[in-house]
């Protein structure tokens, strides 16, 4: 049963945050009908003039119509309940029939002002907090002075001497205020610790989340590595294998077979590239870029100081996914070369030739190029990539002086050879 009860209690509450102004219009109708009434009557009984009793009912009115907006408004609420209050003090002793005298302040309905400091109290920051403090105890102050000298009104101090009336009247009324305003200080510390054990729970559940996440992400990177370091290259072996098989028997049954053997092989390296475009760190929601971001690549490259100018022959067409990455970072590839060994202040020539059976890229700038000796591992790279998407890459030293970096690649795979092989 106390299992279940917590969820209805939450629900409670929630909806009464959300309905502040509602719940507090209820709460001051509920105040109305014991405090309220008895206020109306003893008001009605008195045989003071009724200017003084509008006056005094208009102070009532006020204190329980400043329960309603008191927590949307606890500042203004609480202020205009004070001067409620201090209308009340200063108002002269009403009448009784039976022959009576009480201040207005005595009515039960003063009794309002002590949730409206709860309130102020629990609401605001220390600073107003303490000024709503400050003035409640002014309050306190002119009560005081007001109920000092119960002859001077008309009462008396009953069966109490004076001066026990008098350290009971103020002992009593600084501790009433006091302990409201320390009871609403100690409910705003309970709603802001509440918050912070909220938003530690949300920090922690957050860092959980980024941690499965990061685990999951070192987990793809891996499975992708090893596929592209076993399967890929496995198969690239495969289909060079089978190339240079139908190379070495041209116009043979065995020729067609090999043919086959590398066209299914190089559809098998496309669809491997696309499922480890899916195991990518970041699951295979980015999308990958392609020619259509060249121009935010020669941006990057200019802005390094290298002139790169841009032609473009022929009618383009779109790319199978893999060719256009392919083709992008063939001249991301070729115009870092360019930076690294032709320097800052180099020139390149970037021409895009879309010819019938393909694209064919070449780079070319007035530089040296790089080492002579073993092919660099960007060309490699390079070359690598080329391959699994039926392509060729030509590099080396121009004429003269500079470096040209040529390549071309397919539209289509070439799974299978024409009917005429």
């Amino acid at each position: 049963m106390k299992e279940s009860s917590f969820p209805a209690g939450a629900a409670v509450d929630s909806f009464l945050h959300r309905h502040q102004l509602g719940a507090d219009a209820v709460l001051a109708v509920l105040l109305v009908l014991p405090l309220g009434l008895v206020s109306l009557s003893l008001l009605r009984a008195s045989d003071s003039p009724v200017s003084l009793r509008l006056l005094a009912g208009l102070g009532l009115l006020v204190l329980h119509g400043c329960v309603v907006p008191r927590r949307v408004r606890p500042a203004a609420a609480y202020g205009l309940a004070a001067a409620a209050m201090l209308l009340l003090v200063a108002l002269p002793p009403l009448h009784d029939p039976g022959g009576a005298y009480y201040p207005a302040v005595l009515l039960p309905s003063s009794l309002v002002f002590g949730l409206l400091i709860y309130t102020a109290a629990g609401r605001l920051g220390l600073t107003p907090g303490l000024v709503c403090l400050g003035v409640a105890l002014a309050g306190v102050v002119l009560v005081l002075a007001r109920l000092w000298n119960p002859a001077a009104w008309g009462g008396s101090s009953g069966s109490f001497g004076l001066t026990g009336w008098r350290i009971g009247l103020s002992v009593g009324l600084v501790a009433a205020a006091a302990c409201l305003w320390s009871l609403g200080r100690l409910s705003r510390i309970r709603v802001l610790f509440l918050a912070e054990l909220k938003a530690k729970a949300e920090r922690a559940e957050a860092d959980r989340a980024r941690e499965r996440s990061e685990a999951a992400r070192a987990e793809r990177d891996r499975i992708s590595r090893e596929m592209h370091d076993v399967v890929s290259h496995s198969l690239a072996v495969m289909v060079s294998q089978a190339e240079g098989g139908r190379l070495s028997y041209p116009g043979s049954p065995q020729a067609e077979v090999f043919a086959t053997v590398a066209g299914v092989g190089r559809d098998a390296l496309r669809d491997m590239r696309g499922l480890l475009g899916v195991l990518r760190a970041d699951g295979g929601t980015a999308p990958q870029p392609g020619l259509d971001d060249l121009p935010d690549l020669l941006d990057q490259v200019r802005g390094t100081g290298v002139r790169v100018d841009v032609r473009e022959d022929g009618r383009s067409r779109p790319l199978r996914p893999a060719v256009d990455l392919t083709a992008y970072r063939v001249i991301q590839e070729g115009l870092t070369n360019v930076i690294k060994h032709a320097g800052a202040t180099a020139a390149a020539d970037l021409a895009l030739a879309w010819r019938p059976d393909g694209l064919l890229i070449t780079i070319t700038d007035d530089g040296a190029g790089p080492p002579a000796g073993e092919p660099g591992a960007g060309l490699t790279g390079m070359r690598e990539r080329l391959g699994m998407v039926g392509g060729t890459l030509e590099a080396g030293r121009r004429p003269g002086s500079g470096y040209a970096l040529s390549a071309c690649l397919p539209y289509e795979s070439r799974s299978l050879p024409s009917s005429g092989s």
